[in-house]
């Protein structure tokens, strides 16, 4: 589960975004979600979802690759954890949002309301 101190007080809507068996490791997908775009990926056995935009040029992290460990965005190689969104090097990171692998899929919290 990915968390995000920021989400941590308020109550949360779960969404499902992924199935069972449909994100391969080390892979990235888009979700719309309320909308909300998000990249959902699964590194190293973990899922994660991150705010869409890259914070550098808004480049879409969701058509992005996971290289080594890390989000790249396709437009200028920034590199994110994919499931904390933090850059290192960079005070920028990108909003990540709690994420539950359950049976029947992956489900992102979002904000309530």
């Amino acid at each position: 589960m990915a968390d995000d101190d920021s989400t941590s007080t308020v109550d949360l809507t779960w969404h499902k975004v992924v199935e069972p068996g449909e994100l391969e490791d080390d892979s990235v997908k888009m979700a719309v979600v309320t909308g909300k775009l998000l990249a959902v990926s699964r590194c190293r056995g973990r899922y994660g979802a991150l705010d869409n935009v890259c914070p550098h040029k808004g480049g879409p992290l969701g058509q992005g690759q996971i290289e080594e460990g890390k989000l790249v965005c396709p437009w200028h190689g920034r590199e994110y954890d994919p499931v904390s969104g933090h850059c290192d090097g960079y005070e920028e990171s990108v909003p990540s949002y709690p994420v539950e692998e359950r049976e029947d899929g992956v489900y992102v919290g979002l904000p309530a309301g």
